[in-house]
């Protein structure tokens, strides 16, 4: 492979050839492996330590005695990269392997970690460098399962890490395109799509999905922003250019099944969204208009499908699957309800409503300190409820509704009045000066 799509470091006690030739063969698998120490470049060699760990995502431990006779006992160099990189790194990203060693002689303190024994009697260097290599390629190929939801909630702490992924990556490229899709929601949430942007040109991609990731983020980011939140007209010209890019052939499944399936989501939403802004223009002929709604229809419902197998494959994700599941749902109930197709229309508002309801219950009860987007998150439940009234038959069940987005609102207007109190406050302080 030409493209190194993740650092490891390598930390090695006792046999530095070792350390070079697993480095070497992990290029054949696509990874840049860093031995640790060498010629030092730094006045200490722990400072060169250190930067050559903050540049890795994964870490191997090439643990084997200083000697024949006294096993389980380290250099004290290689402890202490040891020590770090468990305290930095995900344990799932430290692959320990024990040369001629058996777990059973580590010290106490090292006792219960996970690790690979690796036998190295009547064994070439070679077959020991294969054998490591391979052990570690099948772990760190399986893609790790990322918590979607909990994106939302860490939504500073994202910030953080892109503002200093070039000089400290924490996440792989893959994993990192997991990230990055799933921000692009709550980037809006928070009215920082514009920091998003910059955040996102610093990433020099290198994989193919990273790149496309970041091409996925920007043309949303032209969508929203030149048809001003889905709210004015779209050009022709950028309705085309955009159309191209989330019609694009990807495949990458073989990668990560679960982000192809995410990718062909947000593609096919965003080519829904385009489809419905562009029936807007008046210069588009009734005859392409209609084509092009009932293609905004079709996307909807692909994207739908999608969702499903998302929730099927993944069931850990389908509550965060409902999240969209309410976008597309309320989606068609406005085209529906535009053309009076009232059976549709009431289908669709009772199915974004169902959705965001179990989104944001769920929010509320998993994230309760997060008051900033569960209230956002209420405010969309409930605009839904309000959309629902008028096609509640049941008087009771109407009334309850009523009372409920009364209640609602009546609470966002209390905190709206103690903010209001505070800031009158500081403009009575701030004037009297």
């Amino acid at each position: 492979m030409s493209k190194s799509l993740e650092k490891v470091f390598i930390a090695w006690g006792g046999n530095k050839p070792l350390a070079d030739s697993v480095s070497l063969k992990l290029k054949e698998y696509g990874f840049d492996g860093i031995v640790g120490g060498g010629t030092p470049t730094d006045m200490y060699i722990g400072t060169q330590i250190f930067s050559q760990i903050n540049q890795c995502t994964r870490a191997i431990i090439l643990a084997e005695s200083k000697n024949r006779e006294s096993t389980g006992v380290f250099s004290n160099n290689m402890m202490f990269e040891w020590g770090y990189l468990t305290a930095k790194l995900d344990p799932r990203k430290l692959h320990v392997f024990l040369i001629g060693e058996s777990q059973k002689n580590l010290p106490s303190d090292l006792s219960g970690i996970w690790a690979n024994e690796i036998i190295n009697i009547n064994k070439t260097s070679e077959q020991i460098t294969q054998e490591i290599v391979n052990t570690f390629f099948e772990t760190a190929s399986r893609p790790i399962e990322i918590n979607k939801i909990e994106i939302f909630s860490r939504w500073p702490e994202m910030k953080r890490v892109l503002n200093t992924y070039t000089i400290n990556p924490v996440y792989s490229e893959i994993e990192l395109a997991h990230y990055l899709l799933h921000c692009i929601e709550v980037c809006y949430y928070y009215m920082e799509e514009d920091e998003f942007i910059s955040l996102i040109e610093k990433i020099v991609p290198v994989s193919n999905a990273l790149e496309f990731t970041i091409q996925i983020i920007k043309a949303n980011a032209r969508l929203f922003k030149e048809s001003n939140g889905l709210t004015d007209k779209l050009s022709f010209d950028t309705f085309a250019e955009l159309k191209s890019l989330f019609e694009k052939k990807f495949d990458f499944s073989n990668q990560d099944i679960n982000l192809h399936m995410w990718f062909k989501y947000f593609c096919l939403n965003r080519l829904a969204l385009l489809y419905n802004i562009i029936t807007q223009n008046d210069d588009l002929e009734s005859e392409f208009k209609n084509i092009y709604i009932q293609k905004a229809e079709e996307c909807n419902y692909s994207a739908l499908q999608s969702l499903n197998e998302i929730s099927e494959k993944n069931p850990q994700e389908a509550v965060y699957a409902k999240l969209y599941e309410g976008y597309i749902h309320r989606d068609l109930f406005k085209c529906f309800k535009a053309v009076d197709d009232i059976e549709k229309a009431k289908q669709h508002i009772i199915f974004a409503l169902k959705a965001r309801e179990t989104f944001y219950l769920y929010y509320k009860q998993r994230y309760p300190s997060d008051g900033y987007l569960i209230k956002h998150f209420g405010e969309e439940y409930y605009l839904c409820c309000a959309e629902s009234l008028e096609y509640l038959d049941d008087p009771i069940e109407k009334k309850i509704t009523e009372n409920t987005i009364r209640s609602f609102l009546t609470k966002l207007e209390n905190e709206s009045g103690r903010q209001h109190i505070v800031l009158k406050q500081l403009r009575s302080v701030f004037e009297y000066k």
